[in-house]
């Protein structure tokens, strides 16, 4: 089961990629694999989709094989400069500075690569016998385009800023981000109009522009299948005559409902083989009373079978 040190999620807001990046950590960690969940901003409830009572900042082991930090641009700027100056006292000397703190707030991007140069820095940390803490990092970025400048920074970093400590973790990061045996993005989608031709735009970007290896696309939230492959459901449908006393009608109209969301997500996801020929898996609407860990079950042993799938070849790199 070759896994990556890297995967990035990725893909347009309200596709469940914090949902996703959640059930892909407890399938590794379930195969004993140590895992760090790294989430940008992730919004509530990000505690009850782990079964915890709180995610923040630092991080904190959730099982098993598994941590989560739910990372802060401050604590991330924080942690950037002791990892440069080196020496705590020397940190607060000049990062404490209150004319220093103001000029870096208005540095651009410093923020978010402070976030993305965490997600590096965890990639490389090491335990007491040598081997590593983490041995993936999963990087709950943001939306689609905040996602594609924030991993612009390091190469942005290195064009414009004099050789220095900055520009050697710069580096680093960048060759840790273009290396695909090391690092991947997982595109997820829904099979929707506008989140069908983000994903495409994503997947153009990471590929041409940050040379960054694509590996999977996950279809998330699609409807039950079975409801539009059932010739008996199709002749109830014609025959039945509601009875809003009954509670028929309501049933009726639900069951319309799914087969028209389903039919919406068949058409797309044969625009999404078109489009976008990547390995695929499929993903589908959980409908729970309550979003909590038990609830994404279905998705950890999705995610796990594909996890268990031959790696494919790495993409050559673009000219």
């Amino acid at each position: 089961m070759p896994v990556h040190r890297l995967i990035i999620i990725g893909g347009k807001g309200g596709v469940g990629r914090t949902t996703v990046a959640v059930a892909l950590g407890l399938a590794l960690a379930r195969r004993g694999h140590r895992t760090l969940v790294a989430h940008v901003r992730a919004r509530p409830p990000l505690a009850e989709l782990y079964g915890c009572e709180r995610i923040d900042e630092e991080i904190r082991a959730v099982g098993p094989d598994l941590w989560a930090v739910n990372m802060d641009p401050q604590a991330s700027i924080r942690e950037m400069g002791l990892l440069v100056l080196r020496f705590r006292a020397l940190y607060h000397l000049v990062l404490e500075n209150r004319l220093v703190r103001s000029f870096l707030r208005a540095v651009p991007a410093l923020e978010e690569y402070s976030m993305v140069g965490k997600a590096w820095y965890h990639t490389t940390e090491q335990r007491s016998d040598g081997r590593a803490r983490f041995q993936t990092v999963i990087f709950d970025g943001p939306a689609t385009g905040h996602l594609v400048s924030m991993l612009r920074i390091p190469q942005v970093i290195l064009d414009a800023v004099p050789e220095g400590p900055l520009t050697g973790d710069a580096r680093r990061a960048r060759e840790l981000l273009a290396d695909p045996e090391r690092t991947a993005m997982w595109l997820v989608t829904l099979a929707e109009e506008m989140a069908v031709s983000e994903a495409a735009d994503l997947h153009r970007a990471a590929r041409d522009e940050l040379q960054l290896r694509v590996d999977r696309l996950l279809v998330n939230a699609l409807y039950p299948a079975d409801l539009t492959q059932s010739a008996a459901l199709d002749q109830v449908l014609r025959q039945a005559t509601p009875s809003a006393e009954s509670g028929l009608d309501l049933a009726l109209r639900a069951t319309r409902l799914l087969r028209e969301r389903r039919a919406i997500n068949d058409h797309y996801l044969k625009e999404l083989a078109q489009r976008l020929p990547l390995r695929r898996t499929e993903l589908p609407m959980l409908f729970a009373p309550r979003f909590d860990r038990a609830a994404l079950e279905p998705l950890v042993t999705l995610l796990g079978a594909a996890l268990e799938a031959p790696q494919a070849p790495a993409p050559a790199v673009p000219a």
